[in-house]
C-alpha cells in the first residue's frame, strides 16, 4: 500500500505520522511500522481480503488483549477499530496495533537457549490461555480432520499416485489416512481442551536483540484453533525437527520439550496414548506424523515435482517421513496400479 494511504488510514485513528518504516509481508497480511508524533511506534497491519476476515480480526484481537491484560507478550490492538480500505480498486481491512520489539531469526540459527525459550514462551502462553473462553474459536481435531481428507483425495488420484512414485520414488499408503481420521475423531472429546495458537513458527515469535535473551512477543493469532495442547506443541515440534538441521531430533525434542516447556515452563506435558492397529501409541507421534505429513503434501501442492529436490525443506521433510514410516521409497520408474 502507498505510503499517502498508510497516513490517510492513520489519520482516520486520530494518529499523525513522523516516520514511515519499510513493509514488512506475512502470508495473510502486511505490516507497516510507523513512528509516531510524540515518538511512539505503532503497527498498521493490513489483512488478505477473504472471507470472515473482519471476524478473524476480532477474534484475533480478542485473544491478544487477553494476553496482554495476563502479562503475556502478544500483539495487542491500540485502537479497536477495524476500518476498511479501498485503494487500487481493492478493499481490505486494516488494525492497528502496540509495536512489539525484538526479532525474528532463522531456524538454523537457533541455539539450544531458543530452543528452550520457545518451549517455556508455549508452556506460558498455553497456561495463560487455559482460562479463555475459546467458544469462537474452531475446533482443531475437526479442521484436520478436514484436510486429512483432503490429503487423501489428492494421494487416491491415479495422476497424482503415478506422478509421485515416478518422479519423486516415494509412496503414501492410503493406511496412514484411514489411520489417522479415527485418532483425529478421538481428540475431540479429550479432556484439558483449550486455545492454542497453532502457528507458533520463527516469523511469528520475537526475540530480544541484546542480551539477556528473552523472547519479546507472539504475533499472528489468525491460525488459533481450540483444542488438546499436544496439537500446539505437536505442530512446532514438526517444523523445528525439520529447520534446525544443525541439531540432533533428540536433542531438539529435549530443548523445546523436556527443559523449556515442561522444566522452565512449569507445565506438565499431558502423556496422551491412542490405539493404531490396536496398539497404545503417543498421540504426540501420531500429531508429528499428521503435520510432517501435510507439509510434505503442501510442498507438492505448491510446488513442480521437478523443483523439489532442489528445495532443502523437502527434502528433509521426506527424509524425516521415511525413518518414521509414514512414506515408503518405490524403485526408479515404478508406478502403482
Amino acid at each position: 500500500m502507498e505510503d499517502v494511504t498508510v497516513r490517510r488510514v492513520l489519520q482516520k485513528y486520530g494518529l499523525e505520522v513522523f516516520q514511515l518504516y519499510p513493509l514488512q509481508k506475512g502470508y495473510r497480511n502486511e505490516s507497516h511500522p510507523v513512528r509516531l508524533e510524540g515518538g511512539r511506534l505503532v503497527n498498521l497491519i493490513l489483512y488478505k481480503h477473504e472471507p470472515g476476515v473482519v471476524e478473524l480480526i476480532r477474534r484475533t484481537n480478542s485473544i491478544g488483549e487477553f494476553l496482554v491484560t495476563a502479562g503475556f507478550p502478544a500483539r495487542s490492538p491500540v485502537d479497536g477499530r477495524i476500518m476498511k480500505v479501498s485503494a487500487a480498486r481493492l478493499s481490505r481491512y486494516a488494525g492497528i496495533y502496540h509495536y512489539l520489539p525484538g526479532q525474528t531469526i532463522p531456524w538454523e540459527a537457533y541455539t539450544q537457549e531458543h530452543i528452550k525459550l520457545l518451549g517455556k514462551t508455549m508452556a506460558g502462553l498455553h497456561s495463560a490461555l487455559r482460562i479463555y473462553d475459546g467458544v469462537e474459536l474452531p475446533q482443531v481435531a475437526v479442521e484436520y480432520s478436514h484436510i486429512v481428507r483432503c490429503m487423501q483425495r489428492y494421494f487416491a488420484s491415479s495422476q497424482v499416485n503415478s506422478a509421485v512414485t515416478t518422479k519423486l520414488e516415494v509412496r503414501v499408503a492410503p493406511a496412514i489416512f484411514s489411520r489417522l481420521l479415527p485418532i483425529l475423531k478421538r481428540c475431540e472429546t479429550l479432556a484439558g481442551q483449550q486455545a492454542l495458537h497453532m502457528d507458533f513458527v520463527r516469523g511469528n515469535i520475537l526475540f530480544s536483540d541484546d542480551e539477556p535473551l528473552v523472547v519479546t512477543g507472539v504475533l499472528d493469532f489468525e491460525k488459533a484453533a481450540y483444542g488438546h495442547p499436544l496439537f500446539d506443541v505437536a505442530r512446532t515440534l514438526a517444523f523445528l525437527l525439520v529447520d534446525c538441521k544443525y541439531k540432533p531430533a533428540d536433542k531438539v525434542r529435549k530443548y523445546f520439550v523436556a527443559s523449556g516447556y515442561q522444566k522452565r515452563g512449569k507445565r506438565r506435558l499431558e502423556h496422551v496414548v491412542v490405539l493404531r492397529n490396536n496398539r497404545r501409541v503417543a498421540l504426540l507421534e501420531e500429531l508429528l506424523d499428521l503435520f510432517l505429513l501435510y507439509d510434505f503434501y503442501k510442498f507438492l501442492r505448491h510446488n513442480p515435482y521437478e523443483a523439489l529436490s532442489q528445495n532443502e525443506h523437502y527434502v528433509r521433510t521426506r527424509s524425516l517421513l521415511l525413518r518414521r514410516g509414514v512414506i515408503t521409497t518405490t524403485p526408479i520408474g515404478s508406478s502403482l496400479a
